[in-house]
């Protein structure tokens, strides 16, 4: 547990620091090396087995979709609404199976790969770099990510009863996923009045980024699942290992890959309707 502490305590302030103060090359760079090491690791996760060539070319491959995403504009918005549905389509799948009592599977491939790992990565980056107050969004949408998984470990701790999903993560609680979801509306609301001037976060209203801050804990608690089940699949306890106390990169990410495409298209159809309607 405690290598686990200390491991994220250093990856979220070294995280913090490349979104609000180092160059917007490094953060592009941050982004495009997680992703890469994500889709390495996802590859691993493929029943059929893949060569180092493949995994190393398809997390080329990753990284260079991901960059020549980030720079054409009109794909923003339909990248990160398609990736939301498919991520939505998935956990419901999940949930589904779970409540049928079923065998909970979700077979991962090169294609469900680029799908689901390059959208989130583009969101953020396009954020960052398109709006005035993009560094701060961006670090509010992390914030609320991690303020899902702390809450939902805290609250199952103690109020843990039923169990939400034990054949694929046993440890995960109903009352833990509620008290992580509501937490994270909380440390988003408090994050809002905080960080951003006028109690605006551009033309968004404190109204409208409740809804947004729930859309995203939900989604957050979605990827978790959907990760869980790709590893279980493919008869994985984690994605790898290069995280210490906690597994891969992927299981680190994994919350945020899905909770990115539905905070980016929120925040892009905001800026679109407040263009048009100008």
């Amino acid at each position: 547990m405690k290598t686990r502490i200390a491991t994220a305590t250093v990856l979220a302030a070294f995280t913090v620091a490349v979104i609000l103060w180092l160059p917007s090359t490094v953060f592009i760079g941050f982004l495009v090396a997680v992703s890469a090491l994500a889709a390495w690791e996802w590859c691993r996760l493929i029943p059929s087995g893949l060569s180092p060539l493949v995994r190393g070319g398809y997390s080329v491959g990753v990284a260079a979709l991901l960059l020549g995403s980030a720079l054409y504009e009109p794909s923003w918005v339909p990248l990160t609404i398609g990736a939301s549905m498919v991520w939505l389509v998935l956990g419901i799948s999940v949930l589904f199976q779970i409540y049928r009592q079923s065998k909970v599977q979700i077979h991962s491939s090169l294609l469900l790969g680029l799908i689901l790992l390059v959208p989130g990565p583009v969101a953020l980056i396009a954020i960052q770099q398109s709006l005035d107050q993009g560094r701060f969004l961006v670090l509010m949408s992390c914030v609320v990510v991690w303020g899902t998984d702390t809450f939902a470990y805290a609250v199952g701790k103690r109020f843990g009863r039923r169990k939400l999903a034990p054949s694929i993560s046993p440890g995960k609680t109903l009352e833990g996923t509620l008290g992580g979801i509501v937490g994270a509306i909380g440390t988003g609301i408090i994050f809002f009045f905080v960080l951003m001037e006028n109690n605006k976060v551009g033309v968004i209203g404190f109204g409208l980024w409740c809804l947004i801050t729930t859309s995203v804990a939900v989604m957050a608690v979605i990827g978790d699942l959907v990760e869980s089940a790709v590893k279980r699949s493919a008869n994985q306890k984690d994605s790898g290992t290069l995280v210490p106390g906690h597994g891969g990169v992927l299981d680190r990410v994994d919350s945020l890959l899905c909770a990115a495409p539905i905070f980016g298209s929120w925040i892009f159809l905001c800026e679109l309707g407040a263009t048009v309607a100008s």
